[in-house]
């Protein structure tokens, strides 16, 4: 650059001392400090190497959640899918998951998603809803209205619209009523709604071998398996995994079905790989991790869900879960 500039001088360059003397302001005068895009940094090698880190590091995070985006948007369906969401264990994060996932898978290909409470004590999916899109009536109501309904529009009544594009319908709020929800009741309300829809997501409640729990799983083109990252759950839900229908360890037809949900990891979450190649080992080979975020725990607590104001981290690994998802749908 040097080289270049000295061929444009055709005439005699003036000591520097002179040209000083006739220029009143440098830029270096006023930016005192190095500038990166515009910001000072600290005026030394480890401050400029972190600041050279950052930029490709934010780089390669926007190139891999446009590869996730592209994914996710790209999936398509030949049929109605059925999407089985389970754990062992209580309070790991399986309604997180449910509605992680068909927000996602709502609002990128587009496809027409229904996140069905199939917990029958007392499911919490539609509480996540916005209180302005929550409707009242719950799955029991549309059960005893089957014959009524021949279009989607009838179904509107049914089903909380979640500005994404996601529906969700919920568990019945009565005890009683909820004693009275059998697999087969469920299995009814399946083949109705699949006509209506590309992807239902099951939230089942807590327990596999639940009979719930199994009819979800053999009606299920998929299954989401939600842990902790802590050794005492993952512990429990790998075995529960392994006995899984009877089958140990897991059947690789039936491996290919399942993704392991490690759900609200923190920098304190150790063993993380060892778990990931446990569930691996038990013919598992699909897992993702979500890192626990109090922003997202705040925005499902209070239905203000909105994924472009998660930090990149969090989006990256819902994005991830939701790919993984999305490559499994037929």
């Amino acid at each position: 650059m040097d080289g270049g500039r000295d061929r444009l001088i055709d005439h005699p360059v003036e000591p520097e001392r002179e040209q000083a003397s006739r220029v009143s302001l440098r830029r270096r005068d006023v930016y005192q400090r190095p500038l990166v895009e515009g910001r000072e940094v600290g005026d030394s090698g480890r401050s400029r190497v972190a600041a050279w880190l950052k930029r490709i590091t934010t780089s390669a995070g926007e190139r891999a959640e446009q590869e996730l985006d592209a994914e996710i948007t790209a999936a398509r369906v030949s049929r109605c899918n059925r999407i089985a969401v389970v754990s062992p264990k209580g309070g790991v994060g399986k309604t997180t998951c449910t509605f992680l996932a068909g927000n996602l898978l709502a609002s990128h290909p587009r496809l027409r998603v229904l996140a069905m409470d199939a917990n029958r004590d007392f499911g919490t999916l539609a509480s996540l809803a916005p209180d302005a899109y929550r409707v009242e009536r719950s799955l029991a109501d549309l059960l005893a209205n089957l014959e009524r309904i021949s279009s989607a529009t009838a179904l509107v009544p049914y089903v909380s619209r979640i500005p994404t594009g996601l529906h969700v319908m919920s568990a019945p709020a009565r005890p009683e009523v909820m004693a009275q929800l059998t697999p087969d009741l469920y299995g009814e309300l399946l083949e109705f709604v699949g006509a209506y829809y590309d992807v239902i997501l099951l939230d089942l409640g807590t327990g596999i071998i639940d009979p719930l729990a199994q009819f979800g799983l053999e009606r299920a083109d998929q299954a989401l398996v939600v842990t902790t990252p802590e050794f005492v759950t993952a512990e429990k839900v790998l075995g529960a995994l392994r006995y899984l229908r009877g089958e140990d360890p897991v059947s690789s037809a039936h491996a290919r079905k399942l993704t392991v949900v490690l759900n609200g990891a923190t920098n304190h979450s150790g063993g993380l790989d060892e778990i990931g190649s446990a569930f691996r080992d038990a013919g598992v080979p699909d897992h993702v991790a979500i890192p626990y975020d109090d922003r997202l725990r705040v925005m499902l607590d209070s239905a203000t869900y909105e994924i472009d104001s998660l930090s990149r981290r969090t989006r990256l690994a819902i994005k991830g879960m939701g790919g993984t998802v999305a490559q499994k749908l037929v």
